[in-house]
């Protein structure tokens, strides 16, 4: 499993910490990929924390379920891990570990069933290239607090092309 490490400027030295962890899918099926799209023009792989009694797979299915009405199809694959450390919502230092898979989905949409913050940033399941996400992603730094985040898998990715294509 591939390991990142991103770590943004500007955290307090000690401040209060919220640890949480992450399960989000890397979908692609020709040479699209299933991303979620906000507001700010970003895109995202979907997927989210990780709830109390959860396995990093039952999140996943959870997750993407949620984000873009699809369901998983068969064991997901690991991908990697990005450690990041950014400023929190709650604490003053958020520590995420987002575990990414490779995935695949079955049958047709359902409706979404997005969280509040998620519906009103217009959350939205979109199927597009790759190398057209991160040149949104790149044109808009700093837009949602996972920008830099998916910027660093997708540039991954990218440069990884023989795990992925067909």
């Amino acid at each position: 499993m591939r390991e990142f490490f991103l770590t943004l400027p500007g955290l307090p030295e000690n401040g209060t910490v919220f640890r949480r962890r992450a399960a989000r899918g890397i979908i692609r099926q020709g040479g699209r990929f299933l991303l979620v799209r906000t507001d700010a023009g970003d895109y995202k792989f979907p997927g989210g924390g990780v709830e109390e009694g959860e396995t990093l797979e039952s999140a996943l299915c959870r997750e993407v379920r949620e984000e873009t009405g699809y369901t998983l199809a068969g064991a997901p694959s690991a991908y990697g891990v990005v450690h990041e450390r950014r400023r929190g919502r709650t604490a003053d230092i958020l520590e995420m570990d987002s575990y990414y898979f490779f995935c695949d989905i079955s049958g047709e949409a359902a409706p979404l069933r997005l969280d509040p913050y998620e519906a009103e940033e217009h959350f939205r399941p979109v199927w597009v290239p790759l190398e057209e996400a991160l040149s949104a992603n790149r044109a808009v730094p700093g837009a949602t607090p996972w920008v830099d985040r998916e910027i660093l898998v997708m540039e991954a990715l990218l440069g990884g092309r023989e795990t992925w294509e067909s």
